[in-house]
């Protein structure tokens, strides 16, 4: 209601109509009680979210593997340029942390795989566990530097086609990422460092769709090297075009020794809708680079590095 003179004047021109004066305190006492009843209502859900957030986490990422470029539509090509599984496929990772420091949580992340052409199937993937947080945070006056991740394992007492498949036993290793972001510069440099191991009941054993793809018995990693660093370039904030490349040094259990596996490279653009979705829609594929590994793991003939070619897309965010 208006103070001071703009107060006065509503009152004189109110005088003597007793009942309007009446509808108006009451018109004005009710809006102050419901204002007041949102804010106290909105205060509660934020500190209520918050207190919660203090303790648990919730977060996902989902990979879209979608449809050929230089071969059929319809499936997704692997690095041999044979379908990689029966159709597209989405394969999520849903991660629910319990934080038991400011820096470190207990971390449990379940895996599902559905796929969506030719014939539907949906998969359950197994259970993953392990120990996550900041591994290193630098902020220096030049640029910022975070590197964060989970040391954890797969977790095969409670099922998973592929684990199950492979007769995996365990799986302990690192699954981390770094950011270097130069201070007042649109380019930043994002990586992926995941080195594993493995251990199985049976070597030879292996998953359906890795045989069907053209692998054969044993071609399953027992160590790996994993780097994955991409090129970022900000358009807007939440925007930017991004390239990178999978480095893989693995040893698999039918090999002697450490040797280079494929390279394939994705390109794209990233863009954050809001504190719940992020995307990165893509291209990818395995370049002339790996022709010679091509040969020796015996790809169809007349294999070329285009048909390797595929598009997809991630979605990411946090829930709480």
């Amino acid at each position: 209601m208006p103070a001071g003179g703009n107060l006065r004047s509503v009152f004189s021109s109110l005088l003597g109509s007793g009942a309007a004066v009446a509808a108006v305190f009451s018109l004005s006492i009710t809006h102050t009680a419901h204002a007041a009843t949102a804010t106290t209502q909105a205060s509660s859900t934020t500190t209520l979210k918050d207190r919660v957030s203090q303790y648990l986490g919730l977060n996902y990422f989902t990979f879209f593997d979608g449809p050929g470029v230089g071969t059929d539509f319809t499936y997704t090509p692997n690095n041999l340029g044979r379908a990689s599984d029966r159709g597209w496929s989405f394969w999520t990772n849903l991660s629910a942390r319990g934080k038991f420091s400011s820096n470190l949580a207990l971390d449990v992340q379940f895996r599902l795989q559905q796929i969506v052409t030719n014939e539907f199937d949906a998969r359950y993937q197994g259970a993953r566990v392990g120990i996550s947080g900041t591994l290193l945070k630098i902020e220096a006056p030049s640029y910022t530097l975070i590197w964060s991740g989970a040391m954890n394992t797969d977790l095969p007492g409670v099922g998973g086609q592929i684990v199950s498949e492979r007769a995996l036993i365990a799986n302990p290793g690192l699954f981390s990422n770094l950011t270097l972001r130069p201070r007042n510069s649109k380019f930043s440099l994002f990586a992926l460092v995941s080195p594993r191991v493995w251990f199985y009941s049976d070597p030879q054993a292996m998953d359906q769709q890795s045989l069907e793809g053209g692998a054969v018995l044993g071609q399953k990693p027992e160590a790996a090297i994993n780097l994955q660093p991409s090129i970022n370039y900000d358009i807007t904030e939440k925007t930017a075009v991004r390239a990178g490349m999978l480095f893989d040094i693995r040893k698999n259990m039918n090999d002697d020794s450490l040797r280079r596996w494929f390279w394939p490279v994705d390109f794209g653009v990233s863009h954050q809708i809001n504190n719940f979705i992020s995307i990165y829609p893509h291209a990818r594929f395995s370049g002339p680079w790996d022709n010679g590994l091509r040969a020796e793991l015996n790809a169809p003939t007349g294999t070329r590095w285009t048909d390797t070619a595929s598009l997809g897309l991630w979605i990411n965010g946090t829930l709480l």
